[in-house]
């Protein structure tokens, strides 16, 4: 039996896609969808309830409670097309946008009511991006 090396490609979902044929006007997705966060990321209270930081969760920086500058972000990448091939829905699974120079990944987390918790990522876990889609000029939405 022979075996394989691993091969060392991003995943799926680290990719920009392209927006299905025949889906609604990004836009419109975009003003159906919000960041609630997760209560098990948080150290602080928030809008995503009373703080349960698991201990083998990373915290989210307690400079974001107010959820709504985040939900903007999260709109922006999604009517710039900083998407996943991977849709849930009408939702793309996962959002790109920059908040306060910080790359950050959006997961949707709620079947058909469009919200999403988010996280920062490193340029070594940037998706690919031959579109430049994720080259916002001034990082900020």
């Amino acid at each position: 039996m022979e075996l394989r090396g691993h091969r060392h490609k991003r995943p799926r979902h680290r990719v920009i896609a392209t927006w299905p044929s025949g889906s609604p006007d990004w836009a419109q997705i975009a003003l159906r969808v919000h960041y609630v966060g997760s209560a098990e990321h948080k150290s602080y209270p928030s809008p995503a309830g009373i703080p349960a930081l698991r201990s083998d969760a990373s915290p989210c920086d307690p400079r974001y409670r107010d959820f709504e500058p985040i939900t903007e972000v999260l709109r922006e990448g999604i009517r710039r097309g900083c998407v996943s091939k991977i849709f849930e829905g009408d939702f793309p699974k996962y959002v790109r946008g920059w908040l306060d120079d910080q790359l950050y990944e959006a997961r949707h987390i709620n079947g058909p009511q469009g919200t999403y918790k988010a996280y920062a990522i490193e340029d070594l876990e940037r998706p690919e991006d031959e579109s430049g889609l994720l080259n916002w000029e001034e990082h900020d939405a």
